[in-house]
């Protein structure tokens, strides 16, 4: 598998794995996909298969960079990237059937820790959901209180199992 940006033409693959991980009340419209690519398409990655110009969408990664007011709430449409980011946010991530088993999540983590780096961020955070604790805990994100200023409401878009999380870069 291949780890690449993510670009506009990939979103129809990228919402296709969606619609094999996540429970419908986590599947996200196409517009709040493309309005996280277009504020942050340096932090977006695809896994694909290689095969040609059309090649198939296995997996990716939606991280943005963000501060505390510009955490994204599930199914927002609009996101703006803040001028001063603080973390790189992990917002989504999700491994097809046909990747499973070949370490494509833990790959494009790295990717998203390496990125962070490069961008001078301290932090990788996320929300942890469909009881995805134990996947992230071994990727060294440990449970944190919600930071001040993060809306609650923003968390609770997630479910009431929602569980903030962050990992030192």
């Amino acid at each position: 598998m291949l780890i690449r940006p993510m670009s506009p033409r990939d979103l129809p693959g990228v919402l296709a794995v969606q619609q094999l991980c996540y429970a419908p009340d986590f599947l996200e419209p196409p517009a709040a996909f493309a309005s996280k690519l277009d504020g942050a398409a340096d932090t977006c990655w695809v896994a694909d298969d290689g095969t040609d110009a059309m090649a198939r969408i296995h997996a990716y990664l939606v991280c943005l960079p963000v501060d505390a007011h510009s955490l994204p709430a599930l199914h927002a449409a609009q996101w703006r990237r803040p001028a001063q980011a603080r973390w790189l946010y992990l917002h989504d991530l999700a491994v097809g059937p046909q990747a499973r088993g070949q370490a494509m999540g833990p790959r494009l983590v790295a990717q998203a820790r390496q990125q962070a780096q490069a961008l001078g961020l301290q932090q990788l955070v996320l929300v942890a959901v469909q009881d995805s604790v134990g996947f992230w805990s071994r990727l060294g994100f440990a449970e944190q209180p919600l930071p001040t200023g993060v809306a609650r409401d923003k968390l609770a878009s997630f479910g009431t199992q929602a569980r903030f999380m962050a990992a030192e870069v």
